[in-house]
């Protein structure tokens, strides 16, 4: 059996991430079956079908794991929710935050009983990397919104709990700690890049050297990412490789052993996982390049898809959550992309004509674009469309930018090798900015992910996939294929994107006591500020990206002006807007805004026109929506009754809880989070992100938004 760990490893991964979306009892049901079918193929048919038995048991074995990792230490850390606990243990990680405060991670022991990593807010304190800690507190699990899905992100780097309302805590400083001094080395480098450079620069130099984004201006970063460049800022086995050369270079002419040679090399590996952040990426890569370099200490040469599955299988084995990290997934799937498809379809086509020029590069990239789409489904609002062109302009000039950072970073951030090799980063850098700029305001370079089409029609495409893998017996065939259909699936979800559709939509959002709606077509949106001056903008810009809507007809601010306008002229930098509108008593503050162009409404029984809908204004805070003729009503927690008009369904934006009855025109309280159907038909939602989708026939489907 050829490639047994690149079989062993895929089907043990497909299990292990078919595990996450299934329940335990389903798991645990699952594995037996594919085991007792494995056992069986064995004892009747011998050896004949020995490739497909170990495939079942390699999946079996993900999905057994998995349960049992939810079980054995899950459900023992999450077992703590709500109460008060007690952790003492080391600081793994901190990171200062605006007004004073500081948020730590640590590795300890919850009340003296399960091992766990931990999060919470404090004072800012002299505490760092590596100190022993003592924090009591109250547990709480952490939750999923649509603004940002913090359970499941933190749920695939193991922390499970954060601790609310910190009553107690000290520390006692380590001497030393090896983290803390390669965290040190790294912020050295860090303020070296900062103070010879211009700071978006040096934002950009320190998201690709270190992956650490958070100084990149966030319209840059969409930006950056549609042009298809996002992923040099997750660092991987493209920086791994550039410190593996340098090193390389010097250690492979040393007159020492093979085996001294790779545990020298090996050194700077460790060391650079480590100023990387230890992310699931760049420990992938380093796994590969051990196996890549080790080979050669057992005389054997180095198989890519082999190489993958072992580091899957050992990035996952004592992890088995991190199948849902999505720096992990992507890795994955750009490494099989690039080693494993991109050669058998290069080779496959110049069986017919000689490739030359830039012609493999361009396969390989588009190989890597149609083989991570999917992936991007999962954790991304939208996807590069024009990555294989953008790539062979932008990845050679990042490339110097990674090289640049590694002197620096090697030669310890001294000023006479920073000082040249920075400017001419800067140079790089101040390059790939205005490209991406130019390529992602581009409305083509770039699929939205939002829409329940483009998810079908990808989820049968990998289906397909998986099965063309396993009805061909010949690989080149088998991937070929499966390539294709992924091909197709892209191509139609970039099609939807141009396809027309009639039917308007209504979508409420809360971010805490902060609601905003949005009221759209296909293209365009109007955007309706009902509470807390603009804090839910994260979700509405979200919301808008994953549908593909870059136009909007206007901006209705009818709260917190003051505080509104700013947020809005920053959070939809990228956005065509036409107008905002304030209240006519609030005008006087928009007067000289410059960012917009702005025009006043009447918030007392006003109406504005906005394409095939009109948005009509009452008293104490009721706002109707009119598409169709169909009336969509949101009004807030000192509504005591609504407009006499016929609506379709309610929505209440503030408050927690509110009943409709008979007749849909009295509010009353009722538990929050709950849907009332009235005995006209009429819904009330309350505390939910929520869509009212109108079709041209005035037909009303609803729909909770996650």
């Amino acid at each position: 059996m050829k490639r047994k760990m690149a079989y062993i490893g895929t089907f043990y991964l497909a299990g292990l991430f078919s595990a996450s979306f299934l329940s335990r009892g389903f798991n645990l049901a699952a594995a037996a079956v594919f085991v007792l079918t494995a056992v069986s193929a064995i004892a009747v048919y011998k050896g004949k079908y020995i490739k497909i038995a170990v495939c079942f048991f390699s999946a079996a074995a993900g999905m057994f794991l998995y349960s049992a990792y939810d079980v054995l230490v899950y459900d023992n850390i999450i077992k703590y929710n709500g109460c008060d606990v007690e952790v003492v243990g080391k600081v793994l990680d901190c990171s200062e935050y605006s007004g004073d405060k500081t948020l730590y991670t640590v590795k300890g022991i919850i009340n003296g009983d399960a091992a766990a990593e931990v999060s919470f807010f404090t004072d800012s304190s002299n505490a760092e990397i590596g100190d022993e800690v003592r924090v009591i507190g109250k547990a709480a699990e952490l939750k999923d919104s649509y603004k940002f899905p913090a359970k499941s992100y933190y749920k695939a780097k193991g922390i499970y709990l954060r601790i609310d309302k910190v009553s107690h805590f000290n520390f006692t400083h380590t001497k030393f700690s090896f983290k803390r001094l390669i965290d040190s080395y790294r912020l050295h480098i860090l303020d070296v890049i900062n103070d010879k450079m211009d700071g978006d620069c040096a934002a950009v130099m320190s998201a690709m050297l270190f992956g650490d984004k958070s100084a990149i201006d966030s319209s840059e970063k969409i930006l950056m990412y549609r042009a298809g460049i996002g992923h040099i800022m997750a660092v991987s086995g493209v920086h791994l490789s550039v410190v593996c050369s340098f090193f390389w270079l010097v250690i492979s002419r040393l007159p020492i052993s093979r085996y001294f040679r790779f545990g020298l090399l090996m050194v700077p590996v460790v060391c650079f996982v480590m100023l990387a952040g230890m992310s699931n990426s760049v420990i992938r890569a380093a796994i590969m390049i051990a196996l890549v370099y080790g080979a050669g200490l057992f005389r054997r040469c180095a198989d890519t898809f082999n190489s993958l599955g072992i580091a899957v299988i050992l990035l996952t084995a004592a992890s088995p959550f991190a199948v849902r990290d999505a720096s992990f997934l992507l890795s994955v799937a750009g490494v099989f992309g690039i080693g494993v498809a991109a050669p058998v379809i290069t080779a496959e086509i110049e069986k017919k004509r000689k490739l030359g020029g830039i012609a493999k590069p361009f396969i390989a990239s588009v190989c890597v674009m149609v083989i991570v789409f999917p992936v991007t489904l999962l954790f991304f609002d939208e996807v590069s469309a024009v990555s294989p062109i953008s790539n062979l302009i932008l990845l050679p000039i990042c490339t110097v930018i990674l090289v640049g950072g590694v002197v620096v970073m090697l030669t310890g951030g001294l000023e006479f090798t920073a000082v040249p090799v920075l400017k001419i980063c800067e140079l790089c850098c101040r390059t790939v900015m205005i490209i991406s700029e130019f390529i992602g305001q581009l409305r083509f370079s770039y699929i939205p992910l939002g829409s329940d089409f483009v998810l079908t029609v990808n989820i049968i495409a990998v289906v397909s996939a998986v099965l063309l893998l396993l009805v061909f017996g010949k690989r080149k065939r088998g991937i070929f294929l499966s390539s294709a259909s992924l091909v197709l699936a892209m191509i139609l979800s970039c099609a939807y994107k141009y396809a027309p559709n009639g039917n308007i939509t209504v979508a409420v959002f809360r971010e805490g006591s902060a609601v905003t709606a949005v009221i759209h077509g296909k293209r365009s949106a109007c955007v309706v500020d009902l509470k807390k001056g603009g804090e839910a903008s994260g979700s509405v810009v979200k919301y808008l990206n994953r549908n593909g809507i870059y136009h909007l007809e206007a901006v209705i601010l009818n709260a917190d002006v003051n505080t509104s306008l700013p947020v809005y002229s920053n959070s939809l930098e990228l956005f065509d807007t036409d107008t905002v509108l304030v209240p006519d008593e609030d005008m006087y503050l928009a007067d000289g805004y410059s960012s917009f162009h702005t025009e006043s409404y009447s918030k007392d029984g006003g109406c504005v026109e906005i394409g095939e809908c009109s948005i009509n204004f009452f008293q104490n805070g009721v706002v109707a929506v009119n598409c169709y003729g169909e009336n969509i009503i949101m009004y807030g927690s000192n509504t005591d009754t609504v407009p006499d008009i016929a609506y379709s369904a309610a929505v209440r934006y503030s408050g927690k809880s509110a009943e409709a009855d008979a007749d849909a025109e009295v509010i009353a309280a009722m538990d929050e989070n709950a849907e009332v159907t009235a005995k006209s038909d009429t819904k009330v939602y309350i505390g939910k992100n929520v869509k009212f989708i109108i079709d041209s026939d005035g037909a009303v489907y609803s729909e909770e938004i996650k």
